[in-house]
């Protein structure tokens, strides 16, 4: 769950979104863990990883040191339940975060490869000297030791507190994507209870066809009567189906299927007993739950559009003010306006 959760954000672009904020705010590089022993490491910029770290890292035993100051870094932050701040083997200071969610761990957060202090290389001989297997030139370890970054103390306290909010709305976006989850869930299960429903009803009908059938020829007029009862339930139930499921993607083929009648048929009989086809049904349910969210909630009006089950922006904004005649923007303004009138005169009352 962790690895394709944090998988999940990166196609919503919402990972290179925090990173791109946080890197032009501290000049510093970020990168995102995914949880497991061999998980996999993902900086940001790509290209400006520290090529200090890199040259340390281009042996095992460099590597293993590396990983070994992230592990432990890590380990204590987890323990204080917030960021920890620490210096690792090559004298460069790190901040590390653990990504918790609900006990489980879906990834963390790193950031840091900076000094505090200006560049001292009497440290940076004693780091070369820890590596005699290094195939690196002191001077090209040095070069490139020289182009590490500085900051304060508090600077670097300020930028792991940002680090944190960070963390923190990470773990906000995966509750929300939870709680969709569980909507998308209870929503089928309602679906399912329905389907039921509609089976029992079509057991009773068939049950109901060899009475009918024999008193056909007896009483036609009550036959009629009684098919115009049975066209006009079958649309309340299908109508009822569109008001539940008009935030969904759904199809006539769809709304058919739940009433038990082919798609030709019930487009026919949606329309004569309703006055309008099915499509214009939808877009009106739509376009209603659409005016309720311009009204009473300060939602965007793209999202909106998202959750009253259009897919395209532009379609919502041609239909809605051909319905309307006004904008979907204008429309919200005016709601509000009246509203501010209205809140005005009951003062004066």
């Amino acid at each position: 769950m962790a690895e394709s959760f944090l998988d999940h954000l990166q196609n919503l672009k919402i990972l290179n979104q925090l990173s791109e904020i946080y890197y032009k705010s501290t000049g510093m590089v970020i990168s995102f863990h995914y949880p497991g022993k061999n998980g996999r490491i993902r900086f940001y910029p790509q290209e400006e990883k520290s090529e200090y770290c890199q040259l340390i890292q281009s042996i095992p035993e460099g590597k293993s040191r590396c990983l070994k100051c992230d592990r432990d870094g890590l380990e204590t932050a987890r323990r204080k339940n917030s960021y920890h701040i620490y210096r690792c083997h090559a004298g460069l200071v790190d901040v590390a975060i653990p990504l918790i969610y609900k006990g489980t761990e879906i990834g963390s957060i790193y950031t840091g490869q900076v000094l505090l202090e200006p560049r001292n290389l009497n440290n940076l001989q004693s780091v070369y000297r820890s590596f005699p297997a290094l195939n690196v030139s002191y001077e090209r370890l040095a070069q490139v030791y020289t182009k590490i970054k500085i900051v304060s103390r508090d600077h670097l306290l300020f930028y792991a507190k940002l680090l944190h909010l960070i963390a923190n709305y990470i773990l906000l976006m995966e509750n929300e994507l939870y709680l969709e989850r569980m909507v998308v869930l209870k929503n089928r299960e309602l679906h399912k209870k329905e389907i039921e429903k509609i089976n029992l009803e079509k057991t009773l009908k068939e049950l109901s066809i060899s009475v009918l059938e024999s008193e056909k020829s007896r009483h036609p007029s009550a036959i009629r009567d009684k098919d115009k009862t049975r066209s006009s339930y079958i649309v309340s139930k299908a109508q009822l189906f569109i008001q539940t499921y008009y935030s969904t993607d759904i199809r006539l083929e769809d709304v058919a299927r739940a009433v038990y009648l082919s798609p030709n048929y019930f487009s026919s009989l949606f329309k004569r007993v309703s006055g309008c086809t099915f499509r214009s049904y939808l877009v009106r349910k739509r376009m209603e739950a659409a005016k309720t969210l311009l009204t009473t909630s300060s939602l965007p009006i793209k999202e909106i559009v998202f959750r009253t089950g259009f897919k395209d922006y532009n379609y919502f904004n041609r239909t809605f003010t051909a319905m309307e005649g006004i904008t979907p923007a204008r429309f919200r303004s005016g709601q509000r306006y009246q509203s501010s009138i209205g809140r005005q005169t009951a003062v004066l009352v």
